[in-house]
């Protein structure tokens, strides 16, 4: 519980300069939270680990708070992985045909009829478990 006695204008701006750092504490406590949740559900789609990695180190600071998100440059296909696709054909862009590793060579295809993905969202987790626990994370920056 955080109590707040002011008295006069002199209490009022003595009490505003003692909780604004706290709370700014409080939001970087749970933006630190959301990413390592983020980094967590991430981490479940492996394959080549371009995933985690574009989440960078830790939450970006930008005006008004802070920001937690892939780098597009090395995981361009975060928002497939995050919020799915449909069903969808897949065709080559330069070249006359797909190609893919297949056992011990390459299979060879003029298109493929991707059967679409149902997407994991988590990041949408991650904010919503951070959000379960900011009363405690909002204790820890008021009582250290």
């Amino acid at each position: 519980m955080i109590t707040v006695s002011i008295s006069g204008v002199d209490g009022v701006s003595q009490e505003l300069g003692r909780l604004v750092p706290k709370s700014e504490r409080a939001v970087l406590l749970l933006a630190e939270r959301v990413h390592e949740l983020a980094r967590r559900g991430a981490d479940a789609h492996f394959k080549t680990g371009a995933l985690v990695e574009s989440l960078g180190h830790g939450p970006k600071k930008i005006h008004g708070g802070w920001e937690i998100g892939h780098n597009r440059q090395r995981a361009p296909h975060a928002a497939f992985v995050h919020w799915g696709t449909r069903a969808h054909v897949i065709k080559p862009k330069q070249r006359k045909a797909l190609r893919w590793v297949a056992g011990n060579g390459f299979a060879f295809a003029k298109k493929v009829n991707h059967p679409g993905y149902k997407g994991d969202p988590y990041l949408t987790r991650a904010a919503e478990t951070a959000l379960r626990e900011f009363d405690s994370l909002v204790q820890r920056a008021f009582n250290a």
